[in-house]
């Protein structure tokens, strides 16, 4: 059997990973088989959710109401999910009108894909930064906090979404199930690095640890918004504490420091 060794990091792209990952499930659900890697896609006509080449078109300058739009829409589907926010309930929660809204963006579906392709900004600055969080267990716990905070925007529109698009229905289905992908991948990739240094516990798979990494990030995120909410008291139960819990679990125990004698 061929040893695994962490690919390398410099200039990691999203298409990059999609084009080598194991993907025959997901293509199989692809509205557009045989379409290249995962690419964000600009809001607009087309079919929603369906991967997208960004490299023969200008990409529009981003507006100050387009941007504020988005960051309404990505915290509505967040706490709703793309189902449970009309435009209305959008448009309302931001404080523009209808019709604002949709000068900005025709659909939901339009605005859906404008979300997601926030979600594969954040991916690839993950993509960006794999050489930063894959060195020691500190690194990798850093990288945890800054990127994958299950309390963070990016996350838990990651979850909520993610957990939507089980539904053949689901516009983004095709460009979440990518995503999250990316997401293991990365995570994976960090196993893989800790374990060339003899780091990782002995007879560990490197791409299940990252799977499961990451459902626990997902998992937590829930947590955090269901949970967390009805405790009265306090807890030993902070989503980091539990991230840095699973990390260890995975990974061989730390040499204690010799010490040293005096004669």
């Amino acid at each position: 059997m061929t040893e695994k060794t962490a690919p390398d990091s410099p200039d990691v792209t999203i298409e990059a990973v999609m084009d080598s990952a194991p993907m025959e499930s997901v293509l199989a659900a692809s509205p557009a088989p045989g379409a290249p890697g995962l690419t964000p896609t600009p809001a607009g006509p087309g079919t929603p959710g369906a991967p997208h080449d960004r490299s023969r078109e200008e990409v529009p300058a981003r507006s100050g109401r387009r941007e504020e739009i988005l960051d309404g829409a990505a915290e509505m589907f967040a706490e709703h999910g793309y189902h449970g926010s009309s435009l209305r309930d959008i448009s309302s929660h931001i404080g523009i009108s209808h019709s604002g809204m949709l000068h900005h963006f025709g659909s939901k579906d339009a605005l859906l894909d404008g979300v997601i392709d926030r979600m594969e900004e954040h991916a690839q600055s993950a993509l960006d930064r794999i050489h930063e969080m894959e060195g020691d267990r500190s690194a990798l716990l850093r990288g945890l906090a800054q990127v994958w905070h299950p309390a963070s925007l990016p996350i838990r529109l990651l979850a909520t979404l993610d957990a939507e698009s089980v539904s053949e229905e689901h516009p983004g289905r095709f460009r979440l199930a990518r995503l999250r992908r990316v997401h293991e991948h990365i995570l994976e990739t960090c196993f893989l690095s800790l374990a060339e240094k003899g780091l990782l516990r002995e007879d560990t798979d490197p791409a299940f640890v990252g799977r499961a990494l990451l459902a626990v990030v997902l998992n937590l995120a829930v947590r955090e918004k269901t949970v967390r909410p009805l405790q009265h008291q306090r807890y030993d139960d902070a989503p980091l504490g539990d991230l840095a819990k699973q990390v260890e679990a995975f990974l061989r125990a730390e040499e204690p420091e010799p010490t040293s004698t005096r004669s």
